[in-house]
């Protein structure tokens, strides 16, 4: 394996070479270990949280873990390219893979839940960074006609880690304790390490490293103060004052896209959260997965408090929202434009279904009910995810396409942020823990899934504003 210097071959022009070609197969070693580390990490130890805050003595506690691991992944995607362009594309990776292992050494080794939280924020903001990097660099290093090949390699690498994830995971929890199934992502983390220091491009030989130009980060600094006010319901959740961050989190973010929006070098697209297809294709892909933390949060938690499932087979559970996700991703990517765009017009009714799906499973313990919501959910997404991408990318000026292809990602995880943040205090506040364990009524249930679903609602009403005439 060498180093990518990024340089294109003489011509100006990429070679169409195959993957494993020698200036290829280095690459695709090291994307995929970026990515897969995180991919795995996270579907491996899905079962095994909820487990850990019980352990640790405050599953109340729980929310915070999540709504901090996503605004971490948010920080680290909004300030990846700043550091790529200031230190290179190989000091950035590496150093974010290191702060990777520290916060799996602290979820690892947590005497408390707080501290277990700070893993999992050190984990998102390295998970952020990685993914950027990682994901900035397939169209920069592969020829044109090799870029669908990556991506669709990428896709096997996480469908493999929804497949033998829980299985690792669940396995080193049920055997080891949950503390060895926090360090079941270091061996991945390991091989990019490696991998990383003997392929990424150094500060000299990065080409995005010497010419980027300078941005303000004013706008990038509110940006990041309003995603930290997101998590304080969740770190307060006996505070009813607390849900107030959510609303001055938001209007922050908002804030900060409009300063960006006056200037001449902006970090954010201009169009994003406004009116038009731009706007309301980013709204859909911020309000689906507000709704769908709830899932994310809690659903782990719930099948193990009501059908006292093994990590294993709780694991494999969580996962078929991811893997519904992608299996249906794959079918609409083959159908005709017209019927992509029909099918994103209604994505969000699937996620409600789910949500009310999931809310009748755990209510009436009919656990069949509960995975079919689930996996709706997850078709939900995959109709609506590469859609909406696709007619905001029609309606985005060729200036600004770079800009809001990568800003898309980071919009979905602030949803996810800011659902963890809303419906763990709403979750505190009715009681969805004492619920499911069988000591309260399931009204709670209801009314978290419930909510969920409202949100969907919104979703589907904003997404059947994309529909073309």
């Amino acid at each position: 394996m060498t180093e990518l210097h990024l340089q294109p071959p003489p011509g100006g022009a990429k070679r169409d070479a195959g993957l494993l070609a020698p200036e290829y197969r280095g690459a695709v070693l090291a994307i995929s270990a970026g990515i897969g580390m995180h991919a795995f990490n996270d579907l491996s130890i899905s079962a095994s949280i909820p487990v850990a805050f019980d352990a640790l003595g405050n599953l109340g506690m729980l929310p915070l873990a999540y709504a901090l691991f996503f605004i971490g992944i948010v920080a680290g995607g909004v300030v990846s390219a700043h550091l790529r362009g200031r230190f290179g594309a190989r000091a950035t990776g590496l150093a974010a893979a290191c702060v990777f292992l520290l916060g799996t050494v602290l979820t690892a080794v947590a005497p408390a839940p707080l501290v277990f939280a700070v893993g999992r924020l050190c984990q998102g903001l390295s998970d952020g960074v990685i993914a950027a990097l990682c994901y900035s660099l397939i169209p920069e290093i592969f020829a044109a006609g090799l870029v669908a090949r990556v991506f669709s390699i990428e896709a096997v690498v996480w469908a493999t880690a929804a497949a033998l994830g829980p299985v690792a995971g669940g396995y080193a929890t049920e055997t080891l304790g949950w503390r060895a199934a926090m360090l079941v992502g270091v061996p991945l983390a390991l091989v990019f390490l490696v991998a990383g220091a003997m392929i990424l491009p150094d500060r000299g030989r990065d080409r995005v490293s010497s010419s980027r130009r300078a941005v303000a980060l004013g706008p990038v600094a509110i940006c990041l103060g309003g995603v930290a006010l997101l998590a304080l319901p969740t770190a307060l959740p006996g505070h009813p004052a607390a849900v107030l961050g959510l609303p001055l989190g938001l209007a922050l973010i908002a804030l900060a896209l409009r300063i960006d929006g006056r200037k001449a070098e902006r970090f954010f697209p201009r169009e994003a959260f406004r009116r038009g297809v731009i706007g309301r294709g980013t709204w859909v892909m911020f309000l689906m997965p507000v709704a769908q933390a709830v899932s994310t949060v809690f659903l782990a938690m719930s099948v193990r408090a009501v059908w006292g499932l093994s990590p294993i087979w709780t694991g494999w559970i969580v996962v078929t929202m991811a893997m519904f996700w992608s299996l249906s991703a794959f079918w609409v990517a083959r159908l005709s434009r017209s019927r992509r765009q029909a099918l994103l017009a209604w994505a969000p009714a699937f996620q409600v279904t789910g949500a009310l799906m999931i809310a009748t499973g755990l209510s009436s313990g009919v656990l069949i009910l509960l995975i079919a919501g689930h996996a709706l959910s997850g078709c939900g997404f995959g109709f609506s995810w590469g859609p909406a991408n696709e007619r905001v990318m029609e309606a985005t000026p060729e200036g600004e396409k770079s800009r809001t292809a990568s800003f898309m990602p980071t919009v979905q995880t602030t949803g996810f942020a800011v659902g963890a943040g809303l419906f763990g205090w709403l979750a505190g506040g009715v009681g969805l823990v004492p619920a499911v364990e069988g000591t309260g009524s399931m009204a709670p249930v209801w009314v978290v899934w419930g909510g969920a679903a409202a949100v969907a609602v919104v979703a589907l009403a904003v997404a059947r504003g994309l529909r073309e005439d």
